[in-house]
């Protein structure tokens, strides 16, 4: 013969179900406080990445395993301003210890020549009337918009310091019909 249901069986149950709501809620909490520290959104303004990017589309920006694994020369990098409080969309063409030079409107670096397949035609690589160079210091990396022509990076503003890099760009989620993972390019 089965035991009659008491009120303590109905507390114990009680007790249980909400227990696991705490822990559910309390999981999510942790593991989306994690997501955002680890991953973040970006929304794209200006048109210094364009072909390749566009003004509003959206981004999602790896900002963990760069500080991990590092960064490439080729990578799609989020970075704050150095002159004001937005965040910029570039293209990572030096990392510390580099040589870059500007000249014939291409781009060098360590003496080699980089081919960039991503330009748009009639990109202007160089700066303004000649050449320019930077040897980039150990927390140092240069920068450079895709659409050259319209782009203030690091040929404005200088290299930029490690701690100014956001992220990496992951992924394309917006608009949908555009979505993809983000390609980086790798210098041969």
């Amino acid at each position: 013969m089965p035991a009659p249901n008491t009120g303590t069986d109905k507390a114990a149950t009680s007790r249980a179900i909400l227990r696991e709501i705490v822990e559910t809620v309390a999981l999510f909490a942790i593991v989306f406080t994690i997501a955002r520290f680890a991953i973040g959104n970006y929304s794209i303004v200006g048109q210094s990445m364009e072909p390749n990017y566009h003004e509003t589309q959206r981004l999602l920006v790896d900002k963990v395993s760069p500080h991990l694994l590092g960064y490439s020369r080729g990578d799609i990098v989020i970075v704050h301003s150095p002159s004001g409080d937005i965040e910029l969309i570039k293209r990572l063409i030096g990392k510390p210890g580099d040589t870059i030079e500007l000249r014939d409107n291409h781009v060098f670096v360590n003496g080699e020549q980089l081919n960039e397949p991503y330009l748009p035609p009639g990109a202007d690589s160089g700066p303004k009337g000649g050449s320019a160079s930077w040897t980039l210091n150990e927390n140092q990396y240069f920068i450079m918009g895709d659409n050259r022509s319209f782009s203030q990076d690091s040929r404005t503003f200088g290299p930029v310091e490690v701690d100014n890099i956001v992220g990496r760009a992951l992924v394309l989620y917006w608009p949908f019909s555009d979505f993809h993972v983000v390609q980086h390019y790798a210098y041969q």
